[in-house]
């Protein structure tokens, strides 16, 4: 790396960050660098939310990582023997410094618009730890408390998804009858895995490959919402496990718990699912009460009577879904979009059971449940491994 390569490095991510003393503890301040006020600036202007100055300083920290990774990969080109490959490797260094921190100013963005649509100041506390609400066992959902009527936490229910752009995913969600301790609150353990059927080269016929498998904790209240404790998630790429993007737990690293889904909707209402600063920052506005999707699921059709979410994150600014909920059977239809337009991708619901004993059905349609169950038995034996699902 030349000496000119270095003036520009340094000149290009050299922001300045919010030091802790810039502001008194509780209050606001001015996010710096203010935009050139013009001629005439306001001599008293709007302080901004905490809601916003948590939006910029992640903006900055966004910026800060994309030069590291830029920098980090300047120092790897420097070691290039070859002067082709290193002119090559730098070229492309800079095509992705520029990507990223397009992308972080989109993010940016959608948290700003996020602020204006939650009128959040300071995400505080943990709906966890709130002591006006009152969570109940989890083993009394279904029992002495009704279950929400869209998301069923009682053990055993069970349901299956088809999703993909060709509906080649597979998604089996599963209640357990397992549950754990968060900010000491008792969280349901629900089974979310995604599988796509592929041929068997080996040994013939098919076998299930992973694309997640994702442990969710929910908990309910009393009045019937249900939360977002946290989750495992474990991505895979190929079949091997790749990362755990997107897991979090509330009270752990910062993270708090959302409200996953309220017993009783109100339509424009907006709120937070997961509250974990670039790992999981999910929202959910409720769209209409009463809502018919542009295309039925014909197994579980809505016939105007669905509740219609609009969920979105910060994270992913161009990518957004309209889900559907049919009180007393939960989840039945997902419809992507991609800067706010349908793309046809769809997620729907096959089939629904109170046990694992609905993946052996008619309405699922597997032509050998026992392959799926051998997959699903391998990556979560506790929960799937049964002589007898």
């Amino acid at each position: 790396m030349n000496n000119c390569t270095v003036a520009f490095v340094l000149a290009l991510f050299c922001l300045p960050f919010f030091q802790p003393g810039d502001a008194e503890a509780g209050q606001s301040y001015y996010y710096e660098p203010q935009p050139d006020p013009g001629p005439n600036p306001d001599p008293d202007p709007e302080p901004l939310s905490e809601c916003q100055v948590t939006a910029d300083l992640l903006l900055q920290a966004c910026h800060a990582d994309i030069s590291d990774d830029y920098s980090t990969t300047l120092a790897n080109c420097n070691n290039l023997a070859l002067d082709a490959d290193r002119a090559a490797c730098m070229t492309s260094a800079e095509e992705a410094q520029l990507e990223g921190q397009a992308a972080c100013t989109e993010q940016s963005d959608a948290r700003q618009d996020a602020c204006e649509l939650l009128g959040e100041s300071r995400y505080d506390p943990d709906p966890l730890l709130d002591p006006a609400i009152t969570f109940v066992a989890p083993d009394e959902v279904g029992a002495s408390v009704d279950p929400n009527p869209y998301i069923s936490l009682v053990s055993g229910h069970t349901y299956v998804l088809q999703a993909g752009e060709d509906g080649e995913e597979t998604v089996v969600v599963h209640v357990t009858d397992q549950s754990v301790d968060i900010q000491g609150v008792a969280c349901r353990v629900v089974v979310d895995i995604v599988l796509t059927l592929e041929e068997d080269e080996d040994n013939g016929g098919a076998q299930y490959i992973p694309e997640e498998w994702t442990d969710d904790w929910y908990a309910q209240d009393e009045a019937g919402n249900v939360y977002y404790c946290g989750e495992l998630s474990r991505n895979y790429e190929d079949g091997r496990l790749s990362n755990l993007d997107g897991s979090f737990e509330a009270g752990k690293a910062f993270a708090k718990s959302g409200v996953l889904i309220r017993a009783q909707p109100v339509v424009d209402q907006a709120h937070r699912q997961e509250f974990a600063l670039g790992e999981a920052e999910d929202i959910v506005q409720y769209v209409n009460l009463m809502a018919t999707p542009t295309e039925e699921n014909e197994a579980f059709p809505c016939e105007g009577n669905c509740l219609k979410t609009l969920d979105f994150t910060p994270l992913e600014p161009d990518s957004s879904e309209f889900k559907y909920y049919l009180a007393g059977v939960g989840f039945v239809l997902a419809e992507a979009m991609e800067d706010g337009e349908l793309t046809g991708e769809r997620e729907a619901l096959v089939c629904v059971g109170d046990s694992l004993a609905v993946l052996e059905s008619e309405a699922c349609g597997f032509e050998d449940p026992g392959v799926l169950l051998e997959a699903l038995c391998q990556l979560s034996p506790d929960v799937f491994c049964s002589d007898e699902p």
